[in-house]
């Protein structure tokens, strides 16, 4: 990727790279970068780089620091909500929101589908918690609200023979899939039918038949496995993506960044979605990375970045179908940074006292179920009485599921000891 900056700049990168290197003249320079000496003088009278390439062949050095923030923008695209900031600083609330960026590549009755799938992962979402509060969900509630253009989004980039390892909260995944609402509610209930014979009742669950794959409670573990199995779907020559997921607080953890290093070196075909809820638990990003933008480490792992606003789910699913196209061409990973908003807890238990109301007003007017709502009314592809009506005959079928669920058993305790080693 070539990017015209000009000639002063590419004299400014060029000397701090001489100066981080520790070289002495051009010459030694050219070949650390790996090319001719004639090349530097042609950025230096054109002022123009090849600033991807360079970044590819040396992604040892400090890129971020030596860039720039203007640079960097060309380097890992963004696409922002207006008067966002990271935790704990406060957004500008009466920040514009903007319409949703649509997407060429989207039909209407895609789109009316994709509100479907969103409007399934919001009322599911509500059915677990009224669950948990009357104490018959067995396991904790990790709710997804304010995370389902995301889920949504990306699982609808892939064909039905990618892979994808879900995380805690990333429920419209499993509907994009068309996962059994029946074995969801059992799962969550430990009834018969349940995705893990009743010994997990939260949101351990996999379902290979559809290329569901479980997710692992030590955070950041999962991405070794998503990798791995891009790995072992290559050596079997297999047509195969993976799309994995990382909240903002499991990609600090060690076994991310050998997981993308690892996909990076080998150019593994893998869509790594961190999501960034703005909090791990309590902590805010302020309190967990330096950088501004997570996506922006992908300078140093030599693979591609993007940062997207992720309650847009049009633009969310645009940035995943870029990078699942990368990867299906050979190109490698790529690390897609989506900024949404944990609109509960963490938990059910955990109350989210800690978070400023002026952050949860924010985000509320950035709902992503009700601004995509919003969008499809004002094209005229859903009427107000339609919308309703899509709403409650969710809820129709999500009460008769639930009624069903409720009548069958709790599994054999001979059960428990199914797949486990005596």
């Amino acid at each position: 990727m070539e990017v015209q900056v000009g000639k002063a700049e590419v004299e400014r990168l060029l000397q701090a790279l001489q100066q981080y290197c520790g070289l002495t003249d051009g010459r030694a320079l050219a070949r650390r970068l790996g090319v001719p000496l004639g090349e530097l003088q042609r950025w230096r009278r054109s002022g123009v780089v090849p600033l991807g390439q360079l970044v590819a062949r040396c992604p040892e050095l400090p890129w971020q620091h030596m860039l720039g923030e203007e640079l960097l923008r060309l380097l890992v695209p963004r696409v922002l909500p207006p008067g966002w900031r990271p935790t704990p600083e406060l957004p500008e609330e009466d920040a514009p929101v903007p319409p949703i960026r649509t997407s060429a590549a989207l039909t209407d009755t895609e789109r009316v589908q994709l509100l479907e799938w969103m409007l399934w992962a919001r009322e599911f979402d509500w059915t677990l918690i009224r669950l948990y509060r009357q104490g018959r969900a067995v396991g904790s509630v990790f709710a997804q609200l304010g995370n389902e253009a995301v889920a949504v989004g990306t699982a609808f980039a892939l064909r039905p023979t990618d892979a994808v390892f879900p995380m805690h909260r990333d429920l419209g995944v499993h509907f994009v899939r068309g996962q059994d609402l029946h074995a969801l509610l059992a799962t969550h209930l430990a009834r018969e039918g349940s995705l893990t014979r009743g010994t997990d009742g939260t949101v351990h669950y996999a379902d290979p038949a559809r290329r569901i794959f479980g997710n692992i409670s030590h955070l950041g573990a999962m991405l070794p496995v998503a990798v791995g199995y891009a790995l072992a779907a290559r050596l079997k020559g297999e047509d195969t993506v993976v799309l994995t997921f990382i909240g903002d607080g499991g990609a600090q953890t060690g076994e991310f960044h050998e997981a993308v290093n690892f996909a990076a070196v080998h150019k593994l075909p893998v869509v790594i979605v961190i999501e960034n809820n703005q909090y791990a638990y309590s902590t805010p990003n302020r309190l967990q990375y330096a950088c501004t933008f997570q996506a922006d480490r992908a300078i140093g792992y030599g693979c591609f970045g993007e940062v997207v606003d992720g309650t847009d789910v049009e633009l969310v699913y645009d940035a995943c179908r870029r990078a699942v196209e990368r990867a299906r061409r050979g190109e490698g990973p790529t690390l897609l940074e989506t900024l949404t908003f944990r609109q509960r807890g963490h938990a059910e238990h955990d109350d989210a006292s800690y978070v400023p109301e002026a952050i949860r007003r924010y985000w509320a007017a950035r709902d992503p179920v009700d601004r995509y709502s919003a969008f499809l009314l004002e094209r005229g592809l859903l009427s107000p009485a339609q919308l309703e009506e899509l709403r409650e005959q969710i809820r129709q079928r999500l009460k008769q599921a639930l009624d069903e669920v409720l009548q069958r058993p709790f599994p054999a305790p001979e059960e428990a000891f199914r797949g486990v080693f005596l």
